[in-house]
Order: C-alpha cells, then structure tokens, then sequence
C-alpha cells in the first residue's frame, strides 16, 4: 500500500463516495422512469380495458333488454296459449254437449220412427178389420178385395159395386111411355076454390094482411082487380 499522505486519502474516498452515489442516483432515476413508463403503459391499458367493460356493459344491458322483451312475449304466449287451451276446452264442452243432444235427438227420432211405424201398423191393422167387419168389401178368388179388383180394371170397365145401394150400376134404358099428355087438357084440371094464394102476407099473428098491409078476417079475401 503506497505510503500518501492523508488528504489523498480523503480525496479518494470522496471520490468514490460520489461516483457510488452517483450511480445510485443514476440508477434510482432510471428505476423511477421504468416505474413511471410502466404506470403510464398500465393506465393505457386500463383506460383500454375500462372502454371493453363499458362495451361489455352496454352489450349485456343490449343482450338483458332483449331477454326481458323475450320473457314478456314468452308470457304473453303463455297467456294466450292458456286462452287457447280454455277456449279449446269450452269448446270441447260444447262439442260433448252437441254430441249428447245429437245422441238425444237421435233416440227421440228413433222413437218417433218407432211410434210411426207401430201407428202405420195399427192403422193397418184397423183398415183391415174394417175391410173384414164391412160387408161391401168381397173378398174375389185370387185373394183380393173388390175395390182392388176395381182398381186393377180399367177405366171403361170399373163400375161401382155396392150392396146397399138401390141404384142400378148398369140401368136399362125406360120403356117409352105412349101416354100423350095434351097440354090443352092441363086447363081442365081441379082449381083450388080459395083464391087465397099460400105465399100471401101474415102478420106475427098468423092473419093475413091486404096489400095495404091491414088485416083480413078469416073468411074474407079483398077481390082482385
């Protein structure tokens, strides 16, 4: 170790004090501007990230507005398609009733056909004891009555048959009367003496009246003129 003097020491232990100072400093300014860059470059990308999350905010409030509008037409359906589902059901009802009145209407015509059809039968029936108890219906050999035998005949020859009845069906014609009645001789005949005619006027009495409308004793009838 060379032999200096003491200030040279000093002044070289000074020396070094600044250059070690001097690079702490260097270094600490550098340390800080790193720092200082690496703040500004992390508030870059957080301002970057603070417009991704308001563009993702602003999507998903988008993507919630849609849902709701969704929701409430999902409801709506809903409430439709339960309107549908009670308006089917009434209908339904209503198709079950029509179906039980069709099925009444149905057993009510049954048994009107029914009750027609025994009515027609009993009718029948009558009509044929009828044509068994009268005795103008004669029965011919082929099993049919005499107002069917007339019924199958034909026009010229249907002629009317009855038991009862006095007429003639087939009246032969008169003999001719040879009485001559002379129209000369009708003044010959018997005249009523009481010139009093039947169609002469009475009163509500019962006696008769003139033409002036007095009454006339018995007996007594006023000449004509």
């Amino acid at each position: 170790m060379p032999d200096w003097p003491l200030w040279v020491w000093v002044i070289i232990v000074v020396v070094l004090l600044a250059v070690i100072a001097g690079i702490v400093v260097a270094a600490s300014r550098k340390q800080q501007s790193a720092n200082l860059e690496r703040a500004e470059e992390l508030r870059t990308r957080a301002h970057e990230s603070d417009r991704i999350v308001a563009a993702r905010q602003e999507r998903a409030d988008e993507l919630a507005a849609r849902a709701e509008s969704v929701r409430n037409e999902a409801i709506g359906e809903s409430q439709r398609a339960e309107s549908l589902r009670m308006q089917a059901a009434e209908a339904e009802e209503r198709a079950a009733r029509a179906a039980e009145q069709a099925e009444l209407r149905d057993d009510e015509a049954l048994h009107s056909r029914e009750a027609l059809e025994a009515a027609a039968q009993e009718r029948d029936q009558q009509l044929e004891k009828a044509d068994q108890l009268d005795p103008r219906v004669h029965t011919g050999r082929h099993g049919q009555s005499t107002e069917e035998q007339v019924e199958d005949q034909p026009v010229d020859e249907v002629r009317p048959i009855d038991p009862d009845d006095e007429r003639d069906p087939d009246p032969e014609p008169l003999p001719d009367d040879d009485r001559d009645v002379d129209l000369d001789d009708e003044r010959d005949l018997v005249v009523d003496d009481d010139p009093t005619p039947d169609d002469v006027p009475r009163d509500e009495h019962g006696r008769r009246l003139d033409p002036y409308g007095n009454p006339v004793p018995d007996g007594r009838w006023p000449d004509k003129e």
